[in-house]
């Protein structure tokens, strides 16, 4: 149905018309009636017509005039004056706004519609018309850009390339060439990456080609010449479009750069290497700009790779000790490595997931993980490679490794009495090394110093030192009460290299010298055994 609205300042004029003609079987919807020109326009702006039958002598703005409005505003709509007034000087004027047909008043039923079904066929063949241009172009740019991408996979033998941009109209000829990708960074729909890529075309038609991809993203080649401004260089180029898709049609995209070619053949090894770098935009954020010999010395660099065993225990520590800011710190030193050294998105899932088992492990032994949280490090496991960005990797393991630090707090009581027993067990099996130190014991129990030097106080009353001093002393004066060893000698065989720093502490300790205790034992040995005779 085509629309037609009917203008005429006659009420009587209005409902014949309106009334008379059948207009559904004519093909047409009545869709408005208005009283002068002015009414007409307002209507027209809101809601477009293919049809006007209207006056002319009419009040504020008449027949012609909204002719001429129509005519300058809206090609596509037809005109039919219907009026009493047949001056010459009106038909003019109604020929010079492209009116359809001018029909004077006393008009039958069957005239006009006579006039409508004449209308009807026009406006017919013209739509089918404008389908089969339609069809056409889109055939036409259909086909090109399938030329484009063909070239870009290297399917275009180089001896037909120039045929191509020939039938295709693509003036596109420079010194040197690059094929740069641009992806955005939410999915966006079919119509939005068409208005991006013909944006694009518009904006920049001495520099760029750009046409659509086959998996949302738009590809551009870019050409050189001597003769072109300078400081706009191929680098220069992309960040301007990435500003302007940016800020004209508010979408965020990545660009990929590719290595620049001499030749139009070479746009394939171009775009080829532009493709290799996608794989990695899960590492970025903002949008920018990424070429290929940047990625190239980042890519390649012999240490690509993560210091694993450190990075867990150190987080493990912080996940125990439930040190919140610790846990930040670590996994964004994580993040930054990733992005630092363009570690592939499986190696990086890989041992995001070993740092989770890890974590996991170390609560099971502990018997902490309840069914919530291991429920959790399932998913976690699983749903990484889901993660469109690195960011939300990061999101998802500080969410994760928080859970684990507050279940630890929970347990922190019974835990640091049970790092405390076994460390106060490891003292006493290894107070005779000389290297024996709070770090060790620390290391060992995969704890952190300061956790472990606050649950040991709490748990024992003494530090770590007094601790080991003391089992050292005990040792030590088992020794001298049981055996005829000499004070180096015992020194050494409960921790101390130095015999004299051994007499300095012992004596700190007991209250004698390693040799007065010696003797006041012996001396009270030997009373008892007189006692023990009697």
């Amino acid at each position: 149905m085509y629309k037609v609205l009917l203008v005429d300042d006659e009420i009587l004029i209005r409902e014949r018309i309106s009334k008379k003609i059948p207009w559904e079987e004519l093909g047409f919807e009545l869709a408005g009636i208005c009283e002068n020109g002015r009414e007409a326009i307002a209507y027209i702006e809101r809601e477009p017509v293919s049809l006007i039958l209207t006056d002319i002598c009419m009040p504020f703005v008449d027949g012609l005039e909204l002719a001429k409005y129509v005519y300058e505003n809206a090609k596509n709509t037809k005109v039919v004056i219907i009026t009493g007034y047949e001056e010459f000087e009106y038909a003019k004027k109604a020929l010079e706004y492209h009116v359809f047909s001018y029909i004077l008043k006393p008009v039958t039923s069957a005239e006009l519609m006579e006039n409508l079904i004449e209308i009807h066929k026009i406006l017919e063949d013209e739509r089918n018309n404008q389908q089969v241009r339609t069809r056409y172009e889109d055939s036409y740019q259909l086909l090109e850009n399938q030329f484009l991408l063909q070239l870009a996979q290297g399917k275009v033998p180089e001896e037909a390339i120039g045929e191509k941009l020939r039938e295709f109209k693509i003036n596109f000829r420079g010194d040197s060439y690059c094929a740069a990708i641009f992806c955005p960074r939410e999915p966006v729909s079919r119509m939005e990456l068409e208005h991006m890529t013909e944006f694009t075309r518009t904006k920049y038609p001495e520099y760029v080609l750009a046409f659509q991809g086959n998996d949302g993203t738009m590809i551009t080649y870019i050409k050189r010449s001597r003769s072109d401004d300078q400081e706009i260089n191929m680098v220069r180029l992309c960040q301007m479009m990435v500003q302007d898709i940016s800020s004209k049609l508010g979408i965020e995209v990545f660009c990929l750069m590719g290595s620049a070619v001499m030749n139009l053949n070479g746009l394939n090894l171009s775009y080829e290497k532009a493709l290799r770098m996608k794989e990695y935009l899960y590492l970025e954020k903002e949008s920018h700009v990424y070429e290929w010999d940047q990625y190239k010395k980042c890519r390649y660099q012999p240490d690509s790779g993560f210091e694993k065993n450190d990075r867990e225990k150190r987080l493990v520590l912080a996940v125990q000790s439930n040190l919140k800011e610790e846990i930040r710190r670590e996994v964004s030193l994580i993040r930054c490595e990733c992005s630092e050294k363009w570690l592939s998105r499986a190696k990086v899932v890989i041992f995001c997931q070993s740092l989770i088992l890890a974590v996991m492990n170390s609560l099971e032994r502990l018997n902490m993980v309840d069914d919530e949280l291991f429920l959790k490090g399932q998913e976690l496991l699983s749903g990484l490679y889901s993660c469109s960005y690195i960011y939300e990797m990061e999101e998802k393991l500080l969410d994760f490794f928080d859970s684990a630090a507050d279940i630890m707090n929970r347990n922190r009581s019974s835990y640091g009495e049970e790092r405390a027993s076994m460390a106060l067990n490891y003292i006493s099996e290894h107070y005779s090394e000389c290297n024996l130190s709070l770090q060790e014991v620390c290391s060992k129990l995969a704890i952190s110093v300061s956790y472990f030097s606050s649950a040991f106080k709490n748990y024992t009353g003494m530090t770590f030192v007094e601790a080991l001093t003391k089992a050292r002393m005990e040792a030590a004066k088992e020794l001298l009460k049981n055996t005829t060893m000499k004070t180096y000698e015992i020194a050494e065989r409960c921790g101390y290299s130095d015999s004299n720093y051994f007499s300095s502490i012992f004596k700190k300790t007991v209250g004698n010298t390693p040799r007065e205790y010696a003797k006041s034992v012996t001396r009270q040995k030997g009373k008892d055994d007189k006692e023990d005779k009697v």
